[in-house]
């Protein structure tokens, strides 16, 4: 896996954050989100999409923040690939994963 962190000249808080929130989950069954969304939350990022909303920008929306940190919600995951020369994304259905203490389902 490799993780291409865009923003801020490559130290983006909130993209190193998510990077090594999936990383942590590629070497463990379950990792806490708790701490990487909370750094997400603190950004630059994060500070600079609020401030964009309190001052009306365009393309800026109330809920970008809170919407771009939540975990878990979605029963797929965005796979890119090449269709007609151009690259895409498309929706694939991933099993919900196991939360700890809880038993395979039969």
């Amino acid at each position: 896996m490799t993780f291409v962190v865009t923003g801020e000249d490559g130290r983006a808080e909130e993209d190193i954050a998510c990077a090594e929130y999936i990383a942590r989950l590629g070497t463990r069954e379950s990792a806490d989100a708790s701490g990487y969304v909370d750094r997400a939350l603190r950004s630059p990022a994060a500070a600079a999409l609020t401030d964009g909303v309190g001052r009306g920008y365009v393309g800026v929306h109330p809920d970008d923040v809170r919407l771009c940190t939540m975990v878990d919600v979605f029963p797929f995951a965005m796979v890119a690939a090449k269709a007609g020369g151009l690259m895409t994304l498309r929706p694939v259905a991933v099993p919900p994963r196991r939360r700890p203490g809880s038993s395979p389902a039969q």
